[in-house]
């Protein structure tokens, strides 16, 4: 005849806690005591009457406990995870991507190199200054014609790394400077005028 002790039966429910992974007595969901009570807790914090002990209580008598908890223990949750909310779709309410959308779909996709020489010379005409910020020029041209790539311009077997080196090699219609504390900062202007 088999007899159950006390420390035999601990042992057969003993085992990692899934909550703390300590290895302690567990219950029948895999909790030690300490990691039970925590999620009966979270259980009522979260009004998950049906899966708390508090689920034969009046709803008057739930509220005040979940009030008393979150008084006690706090409003944060100690052992259920919370799912962050996640944004239906992060793309549609960026500004920056409807810009670049916008941008993109009124580009001109078919370019030869002279098309990109002549907006360059219009862009900078229209400025008024003499000199103007490249880097302005550069965004000008990368957002109306897509995709801009410099190695795909100019004479055969040419390849620009660069649309600043691209255009610094028409010195007909461009002239090039830095800015003098060496920022990287280039300026363009033309080096004959516009007629209108």
């Amino acid at each position: 005849m088999k007899t159950h002790s006390v420390a035999s039966e601990d042992e057969r429910n003993g085992g990692e806690c899934l909550g703390c992974a300590l290895p302690l007595p567990l219950n029948e969901q895999s909790l030690c005591a300490e990691c039970a009570a925590k999620l009966e807790r979270d259980l009522i914090r979260a009004r998950a009457w049906d899966d708390s002990s508090a689920s034969m209580l009046p709803p008057e008598r739930q509220e005040a406990l979940r009030e008393q908890v979150i008084r006690d223990y706090g409003a944060a949750n100690e052992l259920l995870v919370t799912p962050k909310p996640t944004r239906k779709n992060k793309r549609s309410h960026s500004n920056n991507t409807k810009r670049k959308r916008t941008i993109a779909a009124a580009a001109i996709r078919e370019y030869t190199t002279e098309d990109v020489l002549q907006a360059a010379q219009d862009f900078i005409h229209a400025q008024g200054d003499e000199w103007v910020n490249f880097s302005r020029v550069s965004q000008h041209l990368y957002e109306r014609f897509y995709p801009l790539k410099p190695k795909h311009l100019g004479l055969p077997g040419k390849k620009y790394k660069s649309l600043l080196k691209f255009i610094a090699d028409d010195l007909d219609r461009f002239a090039l400077r830095s800015q003098p504390d060496g920022r990287d900062v280039w300026w363009i202007k033309l080096t004959k005028p516009v007629t209108d």
